[in-house]
């Protein structure tokens, strides 16, 4: 449910967010063993109240889980679709996205484990999620992310809270930040990213949004909307080593920033 950012200097209700008490399966549902195929090539396929123990490979349209606990998920064959709710993915030592990749809806969903919690572009829509505790491989100079975009758009991201929480090895493994989108295979075009919340992080910035002329398609992010989110000041004061947020192109077609401020109600501007 979307709840307006307050504008004044007053803090932000963290238990307005969604966490441990909001997301995931519901109290009281009896989960059964799944018994069904790990490769889901039915169209409209529907897991409810299921405990699944294989990795998902969703190939074909119209799937929904519902109310279930699984592993990491797969959504990366053309014309395949998932709508996730109210479950829990658990990626577990994976190395890559937890949840991934393109065409999917996610609401009220606890995603967990993996090098990252979600990978979504183009067509995505995630809300009212907690994206938190990623793994890091043991001694490995790995990038850890909440949720990240490499190019393309028509994605939402709307009242969910993002985190990237691993510390950094002693190997230059460690968090990116909690969510970025970058240029690296496509132009980036209509991202919205409305009334989250932004979680402290160990990594560089807590959020990045797009302008990077270091990537291929880095020099002319659009449409990136920006309105009414919350970051976490966290133990430095600063969301992030080096600050809460960068690269948003201030001068782009259709870009917004609005509305967005600190964990204390400070406004806060883009950069």
């Amino acid at each position: 449910m979307f709840v307006p950012v307050a504008r004044s200097a007053l803090a932000i209700d963290r238990n307005s967010f969604p966490g441990p008490n909001n997301t995931g399966v519901p109290k009281g549902t009896e989960l059964a063993p799944y018994t069904g195929p790990c490769g889901i090539t039915e169209p409209n396929t529907v897991i409810d109240s299921k405990r699944v123990t294989c990795d998902l490979y969703i190939k074909a349209p119209g799937v929904r889980i519902t109310r279930s606990t699984t592993n990491r998920i797969d959504v990366d064959t053309p014309g395949a679709s998932l709508t996730i709710e109210d479950s829990v993915v658990n990626a577990g030592s994976w190395q890559s996205a937890a949840l991934g990749y393109s065409n999917m809806t996610v609401r009220r969903v606890e995603v967990k484990g993996g090098g990252a919690s979600i990978h979504c572009s183009p067509n995505c829509l995630i809300e009212d999620s907690w994206l938190h505790g990623q793994y890091m491989q043991p001694e490995q100079p790995q990038h850890l992310g909440g949720y990240a975009a490499f190019g393309w758009g028509d994605v939402t991201l709307r009242h969910n809270t993002i985190g990237c929480d691993v510390p950094d090895n002693d190997v230059g493994g460690g968090c990116s930040g909690s969510a970025q989108i970058y240029g690296d295979f496509a132009s980036l075009s209509r991202f919205t990213f409305e009334h989250n919340l932004f979680l402290a992080t160990p990594g560089g910035f807590c959020t990045s949004f797009g302008l990077n002329h270091g990537k291929p398609f880095g020099d002319n992010p659009t449409y990136i909307v920006v309105v009414d989110n919350v970051w976490e000041r966290g133990p430095n004061g600063n969301c992030a080593v080096y600050g809460p947020t960068t690269s948003f192109y201030d001068g782009g077609e259709g870009n917004i920033w609005r509305g967005n401020v600190w964990d204390d109600g400070t406004p806060l501007e883009a950069r």
